[in-house]
């Protein structure tokens, strides 16, 4: 779906330090106009992503290893937004970075692995983010690497791939529960990473509402922003929205789903 932005990131990887064959056999004229390309592409990406992307990149070359998703995950852990995102979980990132750092010594020399396995990751990243009409950002990158083995390297609890993922999108989770209050409105928030069958099927199985009024519920959503899923008594809301949030994260998905005064 995103081969374009695979081939953009190939481009993109190369001004940011790549030589070899292919680029000394280019004429100059391909060069200055590859150059151009790789100087656009740059804009499609946020400041902490074009820094986590050079990060990579040395990471990779520093240690003589095809460029893989590992090294993208190396970077972005060592961002601040990323290490914040950590702390405020419970979680130590000097020990997710340590456990990184190790599986990177284990991670075989150029010549033993395919560097494509990087770039389509990156591109997958950056084709869903020019698809939203944005800049491509670490959360677009960290949500394709949670999807990977590569996840089980952030399961340090009380940190794990999914929570790190939601607190980088959302920020810490909404309340269950109101003091106080014996109903509530369950809302349901936007996001760019959840899929619309996930949150129609959730609405559906956990919240019981019928499957058209849930394709509306989900539209709202993706249309304002936000929607209010129901009003349920508050023991009910609390423990339909635990559910849909152990689905959700069982799906390495960060569903947002609170409760709020009616």
């Amino acid at each position: 779906m995103y081969a374009g932005w695979v081939e953009a990131l190939v481009l993109l990887l190369g001004a940011f330090g790549a030589t070899g064959a292919l680029w000394t056999l280019q004429a100059r004229a391909r060069l200055r106009e590859d150059a151009q390309r790789a100087k656009q592409i740059a804009t499609w990406l946020d400041e902490e992503m074009q820094v986590a992307l050079a990060l990579a990149k040395h990471a990779a070359s520093s240690r003589q290893q095809p460029f893989a998703p590992i090294h993208v995950l190396y970077a972005l852990v060592q961002a601040e937004s990323v290490a914040d995102a950590i702390r405020a979980l419970g979680g130590d990132p000097s020990a997710i970075e340590a456990a990184i750092d190790n599986a990177l010594d284990r991670v075989a020399p150029a010549g033993d692995g395919d560097p494509r396995d990087g770039n389509k990751l990156l591109g997958t990243a950056l084709g869903l983010a020019r698809a939203h009409e944005r800049e491509m950002t670490l959360a677009d990158t960290l949500n394709q690497l949670v999807h990977t083995p590569l996840a089980a390297l952030l399961d340090a609890p009380p940190v794990s791939a999914a929570g790190l993922l939601f607190q980088l999108v959302h920020g810490e989770q909404p309340p269950v529960a109101l003091f106080g209050e014996t109903h509530v409105h369950v809302i349901l928030r936007n996001d760019d990473y959840t899929t619309q069958d996930l949150v129609v099927a959730t609405l559906r199985d956990v919240f019981e509402l019928p499957a058209d009024r849930s394709q509306v519920v989900m539209r709202e959503a993706h249309e304002r922003g936000r929607a209010i899923v129901g009003r349920f008594a508050a023991d009910v809301a609390k423990t339909k929205i635990e559910t849909a949030r152990r689905r959700a994260r069982d799906r390495a998905s960060p569903l947002w789903l609170g409760a709020e005064v009616c």
